[in-house]
């Protein structure tokens, strides 16, 4: 296992300097356990790496996203709709993996709960939708309207 002092000089050194540069519009996250930062929750799902160390200490404001939620290393953990939760929850804007209309339905109920008991707010829903609007405008998929 690596320290924060190794990660941040090692694993992190380049990310940090590209995200200064601000060529980073999006950034996907494994679900690999940093035992330094998050013993116990995968990256994807951890509120601690996702907001605490990606956002808050390499400034990074652009579109995240998860990898596939349901893989064996989420699935043996977490049934789908609390995994699609937690990633939110933890910071992710875009969760990868639903493969079926069914995946994509149990997904938005765990969502719905949450924010019906309050673990999600709206705000940190618009956050999210924010952040992807503003990747489609630079990257040139999404217009402004014309009034």
């Amino acid at each position: 296992f690596r320290s924060k002092d190794l990660l941040e000089s090692v694993d992190w050194a380049p990310y940090r300097a590209l995200i200064a540069q601000g060529n980073v519009h999006a950034v996907m996250v494994t679900h690999e356990l940093i035992h330094a930062i998050d013993p116990n929750v995968p990256s994807s799902l951890s509120f601690k790496l996702i907001t605490g160390i990606l956002r808050g200490e390499l400034g990074f404001n652009g579109v995240i996203m998860t990898d596939s939620l349901t893989m064996e290393g989420i699935t043996a953990f977490y049934p789908e709709s609390q995994s699609a939760a937690l990633a939110i929850e933890a910071g992710d804007d875009l969760l990868m993996g639903a493969s079926t209309p069914q995946d994509v339905a149990t997904m938005i109920e765990g969502i719905k709960q949450a924010m019906a008991s309050g673990a999600i707010s709206t705000a940190r829903i618009d956050d999210s939708v924010r952040r992807i609007l503003t990747l489609k405008f630079e990257l040139g998929l999404l217009p402004l309207p014309v009034n």
